[in-house]
Parts: C-alpha cells; sequence; structure tokens
C-alpha cells in the first residue's frame, strides 16, 4: 500500500477528495483524507479480487467522491451533536486522576494491539478512534487542570462538555473489546476483566448524558 500512496493517480483522488469536502464546508487533513482513500482501495480490491496496484490504475475513478463526503459528513454532524447534547462536569482532583490514568491504558491497550490498525476497516478505525479519542480527552483534560478550583471538599477540575465526549467514547470502546476479546493487555483474561471493570467504574464519573 506504501507504494500505492505514491502513485499520481493516488495523489489526485486526494486531492479530489479534500476538494469535495472543502465544497462542502468540511476540513479533512491530508492525512486523513489518503487514509480514507486507501480504505476504499482496499475494500475495491478484495471485493473483485484484484491487487491495489490495479485499482488505482483501471478503476479509482469509479469512485463516488461525493458519496464518501456524505458519510463523512454525517459522521462529523453526529460528532457535533454528541458534543452538543453532552454536559460538562465538575469532577474532583482525585477522581480526574483516576480517569486519566484510565484514559492513559486505553492508549496502551491499542498500542499493544497494535495488529487491529492493519485489519479491515471496521477494526482499524475502532482503534484509532480510541487513540483520537483518548488523546483529545487527556488534552483537554491537561488544560483543565491549569484552572482548577477550591472547593468545599478538595480541589474540583470542570471538564467541557467536549472533554467528556472524548473520555467516554475512548472507555466506553476500550471496555467493549477487552470484554469480548478483541483487545487484550497480553496476560489473561482475568487481567483484561479486571482494566475492564475499573474503566468501567471511572465511567460512572462523567455524567451519562
Amino acid at each position: 500500500m506504501e507504494q500505492v500512496r505514491k502513485r499520481a493517480q493516488f495523489r489526485q483522488m486526494v486531492e479530489r477528495l479534500r476538494d469535495e469536502c472543502r465544497a462542502q464546508g468540511l476540513t479533512l487533513a491530508p492525512a486523513a483524507a489518503e487514509d480514507a482513500v486507501a480504505d476504499m482501495v482496499q475494500i475495491m480490491a478484495s471485493g473483485l479480487g484484484v491487487r491495489e496496484e490495479t485499482i488505482v490504475r483501471t478503476y479509482l475513478d469509479t469512485i463516488d467522491v461525493a458519496a464518501m463526503v456524505k458519510d463523512l459528513a454525517r459522521a462529523d454532524e453526529a460528532q457535533k451533536r454528541e458534543v452538543a447534547d453532552a454536559s460538562p462536569a465538575v469532577i474532583s482532583l482525585e477522581a480526574t486522576g483516576q480517569l486519566v490514568a484510565s484514559l492513559a491504558q486505553a492508549v496502551r491497550c491499542v498500542s499493544l494491539n497494535h495488529e487491529q490498525l492493519m485489519r479491515g476497516d471496521s477494526d482499524k478505525w475502532d482503534a484509532i478512534g480510541v487513540l483520537d479519542d483518548a488523546s483529545n480527552g487527556l488534552t483537554l483534560v491537561g488544560e483543565a487542570l491549569e484552572k482548577h478550583h477550591p472547593a468545599p471538599h478538595g480541589v474540583s477540575v470542570l471538564w467541557s462538555d467536549e472533554s467528556v465526549v472524548h473520555a467516554r467514547r475512548a472507555l466506553t470502546r476500550t471496555v467493549e473489546n477487552l470484554r469480548s476479546g478483541a483487545w487484550s493487555f497480553g496476560f489473561g483474561a482475568e487481567m483484561d476483566a479486571g482494566v475492564a471493570t475499573r474503566m468501567t467504574t471511572d465511567l460512572q464519573k462523567l455524567p451519562q448524558d
């Protein structure tokens, strides 16, 4: 796939996708556009039973770029609605520390199961989604910690609605993958179940809208 990504036809399709996104009011980073086209090439190659190079050379122009952008727009709109519907939360410093630790464990879990990134479209985007949500959540919480507030029973941290959504999604998907056996920390089912239980407990510290 690395060589396929360097072909002129592939690069042109990436730019077509980004141009269509801009026309629809969406901003798509070059790397994300490249991954989206690469996934489509892999799906088509698998479906037709041909090499990826053949898809790029012969069939790439048949990709419905407008349909791809509609799918991206729907996903973007769904994420915006989720953030809009979420509530900010005032969480104790102790509970914030526990949530930060769980988010770090989610990142480590994806790292230990990095082969998911090499599998099918669904598995790859599931893993990438957890990484994105966990890292975004950690970044936003880090910024919030700079503005912590004294409270009657200790120090509290104001979590924004966006940080709540990112943390909730990352931990929920990690718990689901650990419990299904799709992901593992590599030390047996008992440890995976224990981590999933702790993450579930930490999830209860977030608003459940």
